[in-house]
């Protein structure tokens, strides 16, 4: 007799999943902030700041008119903490 393991009735096929693709890599750039750049958007957000995301990793925030060009996440962050959105 041999024993054979059955998926529950709805349950979903994993077979060949086999990482997590919240934090894949950020082709463009090769890092992984994908985490740590929703939050640092959603912070800007908060602060009244539109954050427009170009094709090359690069960022638009723009706010009453004013816009400022940061070429990738680390200088996004770098003038979120200048403006004071930036918690972490």
């Amino acid at each position: 007799s041999s024993t054979t393991n059955k998926k529950a009735p709805g349950a979903i096929n994993t077979e060949g999943l086999t990482t997590d693709t919240t934090n894949d890599l950020n082709f463009a750039t090769g890092t992984r902030h994908g985490k740590a750049e929703a939050t640092q958007l959603a912070q800007l957000a908060l602060a009244g700041h539109a954050v427009h995301k170009g094709k090359s990793g690069d960022y638009l925030v723009c706010k009453c008119g004013l816009s400022r060009y940061c070429q990738d996440f680390e200088e996004l962050q770098a003038f979120a903490r200048k403006l004071g959105a930036r918690h972490a």
